[in-house]
């Protein structure tokens, strides 16, 4: 693993160093992260979104409420789609309006389809609103217009060469599909902000700007949530709803919500945000509980599947491609973001079915994988998603031909002796400079995530005090360390690093990456340092 130090500075604050670390350079900048503006204060221009589309969607919803038209709301069947389902759902159905919500399933496929347009058609539907989708579905708009169907599109993906002609389109890559559903949903009464927070979190947008200020005032609203299913989800999944942050939400909330539509119906996530029947969100709760242990056991087996089949079969290329008829198509993508991460270069994993097939893309930061998919558009189905993310459907028949030209696009874009994963560490510090008063300072700058990580130290030539191998099977590393300027020790564990532990010895040195944190346990707290990583030196202390 590189490391990069991005202080080189001779900035000695270390809170000064982690904000221009973070782009945040003026004081207004910095100023505006510690503090970030009320999020029913932005105004369209700080988010990208045009004014007049805005006053065009509102205008047309609101004849569609007077005049009880049939309006549905169309997402996608992620977290974050269910999210901005729910919220526009809820705030119309509020208002009165002849509303329901439709998310399709992972079988159907992501976005509009022509299909469905045509039994809303029939069913007398007259305003179709899109939510996390809809920005390259020009021909499902063009055939909408033709059945007397007005579309609204609201979404956050990467645009095509050209918009559809949709009634209106609300649009920016700055927001969740949430954000950009709850941005349009405010125009009509102020939704709170826990649906918006999650999607947000939950799709992995960056934390800065905009997103920042939805997700630094929305954990409160997720906190203190009334949503009967969000509480018996906090129960379920055994969480404190004080303590709630950002790693709760990617990690434990995000995932249960998002089971639903990887393993079945997307549907039961919708239901769960949104019943006031306290039983059925027990119900549910314990339904999405189930359903991700069952799809996190799916993608245990079909990981280490697909890496052993892709290690037999290539092992080589700048780029992970694997098929295969057995892959689910709901975990596809997490097995991709599994091996990109192993082997830290671009996956792509197909769910192979007998005319049509699904994959989904992760890729490093060096590679932009919706690009190179809509390089390959002529052969293609639907497709799209984000530079790191991406999803398309592809002819059975032509995923060889796929395989090639997407390897050879990666291999013009990316040096392969130079694929190794970058740490990147915010500045050198001694262990004995921390405390707690710089943590509580570190913990301003909150919440962490995407675009605002939560910060990486480096310190050298550390001594290791003790050090033995801890958890199941002995995978992990528990040390005491110490500053060779201090006799203070910290302790400190390093998962899935048990494999250093014969290079470890009281007499080396070794140089540290690492987070550090607040343990507290019977009432007592000390600080705790998380390694990203270790290098022994081969020298010992003179």
């Amino acid at each position: 693993m590189k490391w990069k130090i991005l202080n080189k500075g001779k900035e000695k604050d270390i809170i000064k160093i982690l904000l221009k670390n973070r782009g945040l350079k003026t004081k207004k900048q910095q100023q505006e992260f510690v503090n970030p503006k009320d999020p029913h204060k932005l105004t369209p221009k700080e988010i990208g979104i045009s004014p007049l589309q805005i006053i065009k969607a509102v205008r047309r919803i609101k004849k569609a409420i007077k005049n009880k038209e049939k309006i549905i709301v169309y997402g996608d069947y992620d977290t974050d789609g269910a999210c901005a389902t729910a919220i526009i759902w809820e705030v119309l159905h509020g208002l009165g309006a002849n509303v329901m919500p439709f998310l399709p399933t992972r079988e159907e496929g992501y976005g509009m389809k022509v299909e469905r347009i045509e039994e809303f058609a029939k069913d007398k539907v007259t305003l179709v609103i899109t939510v996390d989708q809809g920005i390259i579905a020009n021909q499902q708009v063009e055939h909408a217009k033709k059945l007397g169907i007005d579309v609204i599109i609201t979404d956050h993906h990467l645009p095509g060469e050209k918009n559809p002609k949709a009634l209106a389109i609300i649009h920016t890559t700055k927001l969740s599909g949430a954000g950009v559903s709850w941005f349009l949903a405010k125009k009509f009464s102020k939704p709170g902000l826990d649906l918006a927070t999650i999607g947000t979190v939950s799709d992995v947008m960056p934390l800065l700007g905009a997103n920042r200020a939805i997700v630094y005032h929305g954990l409160s609203d997720v906190r203190k949530t009334k949503r009967l299913g969000l509480k018996e989800l906090y129960k379920m999944a055994r969480i404190i709803p004080e303590k709630i942050g950002t790693y709760e939400i990617g990690f434990i909330i995000g995932p249960r919500l998002n089971a639903a539509g990887r393993m079945d119906d997307p549907m039961e996530s919708l239901r769960l945000v949104c019943t006031k029947d306290r039983k059925r969100a027990q119900d549910l709760a314990q339904l999405l509980d189930q359903k991700n242990r069952q799809r996190q056991q799916l993608m245990d087996q079909t990981t280490i599947h697909a890496r052993e089949l892709w290690l037999k079969e290539d092992g080589k290329s700048v780029l992970i491609f694997v098929n295969h008829e057995s892959y689910q198509e709901g975990i596809v993508g997490l097995v991709a973001g599994k091996l990109m991460e192993e082997f830290y270069r671009p996956a792509i994993i197909v769910a192979r079915g007998k005319e049509f097939s699904r994959a989904s893309a992760r890729s490093i930061e060096e590679f932009n994988i919706v690009e190179a998919i809509r390089a390959c558009a002529d052969i293609l189905g639907p497709h799209g998603g984000h530079p790191r993310a991406a999803g398309f459907t592809v002819e059975t028949s032509k995923i060889e031909i796929l395989r090639n030209r997407l390897i050879k696009i990666a291999e013009e874009k990316l040096d392969k002796e130079k694929l190794a994963p970058v740490l990147k560490i915010d500045t050198e510090i001694d262990p004995q400079d921390l405390n707690f008063t710089l943590y509580q300072q570190i913990q301003e700058l909150s919440p962490f995530g995407e675009g605002n990580p939560q910060p990486v130290f480096a310190s050298r030539q550390v001594g290791v005090v003790e050090a033995k191998t801890v958890g199941n099977g002995g995978r992990h590393l528990k040390l005491r360390i110490t500053s060779r300027h201090s006799p203070v020790t910290f302790d400190a564990i390093a998962f899935g690093m048990a494999s250093l532990y014969s290079q470890l010895s009281p007499e080396k040195p070794i140089d540290i990456a690492y987070n550090f944190q607040i343990d507290e346990w019977n009432g007592q707290r000390r600080l705790v340092l998380r390694i990203k990583d270790i290098r022994p030196m081969e020298t010992s202390f003179p």
